[in-house]
């Protein structure tokens, strides 16, 4: 399995060893002697998911209403992971081309098929 948590910055710390962090995830450093984290989309995913909690807990929405884009759901990242998957079993399958399936009411991916044979290059590969 790929590791996505590692985005190529490393760093070394004398109190706190060796790390690998995610920039994006979550402000790492304080601005201002202050704590900064809240600008990554780490933070402000677990924000969205709390609110949303409160608000089906409360009666104000219903959980597939979150399926319109506000926050991460298997509804709204299916075609998404479909196509990454996808890609991966491309390559895992020396480059052969990867159909996915639809079907259902919203068109939501419901299987991949890898070509049982291609070419690539001048030679055939099953």
């Amino acid at each position: 399995s790929m590791d996505q948590a590692r985005r190529g910055y490393t760093s070394a710390e004398d109190d706190q060893g060796f790390g690998q962090r995610n920039p994006l995830f979550m402000k790492y450093e304080p601005s201002d002697g202050r704590f900064a984290g809240q600008g990554g989309y780490g933070y402000r995913s677990f924000e969205v998911f709390m609110d949303a909690v409160l608000s089906v807990r409360s009666g104000l929405e219903r959980a597939s209403d979150f399926n319109d884009g506000r926050l991460a759901t298997l509804a709204s990242t299916a075609v998404s992971t479909a196509i990454l998957e996808a890609g991966r079993r491309s390559l895992d399958a020396n480059g052969a081309p990867v159909s996915i399936t639809y079907g259902g009411e919203r068109e939501t991916p419901t299987g991949l098929v890898v070509a049982s044979t291609h070419v690539r290059g001048e030679k055939t590969v099953a």
